[in-house]
């Protein structure tokens, strides 16, 4: 199938797993080995993350009778944060409130000073990103009819139709993300192929744009998109302009599954980029590229003690930015928690933050960042013996732990009871 980019598809997967390892590691309570697929004890570096109540200890070892690490991976360990114990040792501590910036450490280790191309290529217990079979490496790809109709009774028949119908057409067989579907990466847009338990039909999906700042602009773009479109009906969930079809499947036919992605795959690249424009968006190349909207270069999301301001990016914000630079939701959540210390209920914070799923885990990282840079503000007045600038850190600061733990809980609601339509 044309149009598949393995570079883009690469930095899909080590983001995938950014963020599932950061959801694990903010929660865990068990040791988590990594190490490359295949490799034994003896023969590959390992890297483990062991939590200790509110402390997350993480090691990269080195095998004994393994070259010790050349200067430019030390230099590049150093710059992330770890500490050479020995030749064959690093270590590095992290608070589980930081299990995100750690995760990124890790995830920046394992590609690139253990090396490994893909996070599919990693064991990491119930990290593992689709396991490779054995029999992939030599799997003959299946010549099919496109034009058979292909007759299935269960949805596990259908799955089967369906990769077979991906495997003859991509030439390998297709590997699925950590919510079971298929990713295929067309010019800048990913679309994703998913098919139903409950009914006789396969999905084909894709987040045209998402962290949308207009939203009046967009809903006017997806009036238009669905007047104009022949077959796909574009929504607006939150703030994410969404685009999907569905392909009744009784019986399954692969030419319509190639013909429908080749066909949402092309029609959704050419229109991106503008309706990124339009509504003041961000396109998939974009946020994993730390773009903002239009394609334009963002700050470094490194926090910045200096000022106190978290080192925010641009393509953080989820919605018109206030005078002070936080998201206008983000802000009015800070406003609310002002009424007292009692935790706000998790559905209101959920209807805030437009029960859009990844707007509340970037006001997540927003919030960790800024709690960051108040313990530096909290820790530097104390320093300095300014009493009333140290009490205005810490009730700052304590505002931002408050904010974080409000927004995991709604993370956990919208979870829980799902995404609502805006």
């Amino acid at each position: 199938m044309d149009g598949f980019d393995l570079d883009r598809a690469t930095e899909v997967g080590w983001a995938g797993f950014l963020t599932r390892l950061a959801a694990h590691l903010a929660t865990a309570t068990e040791p988590l080995r990594i190490t490359p697929y295949g490799a034994g004890s003896e023969s590959a570096p390992a890297l483990e993350v062991r939590p200790d109540g509110e402390v997350l200890h993480a090691e990269l070892r080195i095998p004994e009778g393994r070259p010790a690490l050349d200067e430019q991976n030390r230099r590049h360990l150093g710059s992330l944060g770890w500490r050479e114990e020995s030749p064959t040792a690093y270590l590095l501590e992290r608070p589980r409130t930081h299990a995100h910036l750690l995760a990124a450490v890790v995830s920046d280790t394992l590609r690139h000073v253990v090396g490994a191309p893909h996070p599919a290529f990693l064991d990491a217990g119930s990290l593992t990103i689709a396991p490779p079979d054995p029999a992939d490496d030599v799997a003959v790809r299946p010549e099919i009819d496109l034009d058979e109709p292909v007759r299935v009774t269960t949805p596990a028949e259908l799955r089967q139709a369906v990769e077979t119908t991906l495997h003859a057409t991509m030439g390998h067989p297709p590997r699925r993300d950590a919510d079971g579907d298929v990713p295929i990466v067309f010019g800048t847009t990913l679309v994703y192929v998913r098919t139903a338990d409950a009914q006789p039909v396969v999905s084909i999906f894709a987040i045209l744009v998402q962290d949308v700042a207009d939203l009046e602009a967009a809903r006017r773009e997806v009036g238009i998109l669905n007047r104009e479109s022949v077959f796909a009906k574009f929504h607006l969930v939150g703030r994410q302009v969404v685009a999907s079809v569905a392909i009744p499947s009784l019986p399954f036919v692969p030419r319509h599954l190639v013909g429908m992605i080749e066909l949402m795959g092309r029609e959704l690249d050419r229109l991106d980029d503008a309706l990124a424009v339009r509504v003041q968006g961000r396109r998939w190349i974009d946020v994993m590229t730390g773009r903002g909207p239009g394609g334009v270069e963002t700050a470094s999301a490194t926090p910045d003690t200096r000022d106190g301001t978290g080192g925010q990016e641009e393509g953080d914000l989820g919605s018109g930015q206030a005078p002070d630079g936080l998201p206008e939701e983000l802000l009015t959540l800070l406003n609310l928690d002002r009424e007292g210390p009692v935790p706000l209920e998790p559905a209101l914070v959920a209807d805030v933050c437009h029960h859009d799923r990844a707007l509340i885990l970037r006001f997540i990282r927003i919030a960790e960042e800024r709690t960051i840079s108040g313990r530096g503000a909290v820790d530097e007045a104390r320093e300095a013996g300014d009493v009333e600038r140290a009490r205005a850190a810490t009730e700052e600061l304590h505002r931002w732990q408050s904010s974080v733990r409000d927004l995991r809980a709604a993370l956990r609601h919208v979870v829980t009871f799902g995404q609502a339509e805006g």
